[in-house]
């Protein structure tokens, strides 16, 4: 019965380490790019396409720059990091598996750059 309860609690555990996006956000992103405008200007172009796929998709400030979120219920959330670059900014997109990745997000950056 114990061995139970925590073979339970060692799967509740991982499930809920694959959601967190503090474990995905120190690899590396799935995308990197810059762009000559500056990181208010991307969010702005990138919140309301993220919100269009994942309506709580949230944006919050980070040092300089943003960091949008669009939380997800079975994978890992897809983060996108916009900082503040001597020449305008850096994009740093991290998604979940390849199984789970949003391709309509993905274009939704490039199309803001």
């Amino acid at each position: 019965m114990q061995s139970r309860m925590l073979m339970g609690a060692m799967v509740v555990a991982l499930l809920a380490g694959c959601s967190l996006p503090a474990s995905l956000v120190p690899g590396e992103p799935n995308v990197s790019k810059y762009s000559e405008k500056p990181p208010k200007e991307v969010a702005a172009c990138v919140l309301p396409a993220w919100q269009k796929e994942v309506s709580h998709t949230t944006q919050t400030s980070i040092s300089n720059g943003y960091r949008i979120t669009a939380p997800s219920i079975i994978t890992a959330d897809e983060i996108l990091d916009i900082v503040k670059n001597k020449d305008g900014s850096r994009i740093s997109l991290y998604q979940g598996p390849p199984w789970a990745k949003s391709a309509a997000m993905r274009q939704a950056v490039r199309d803001c750059l």
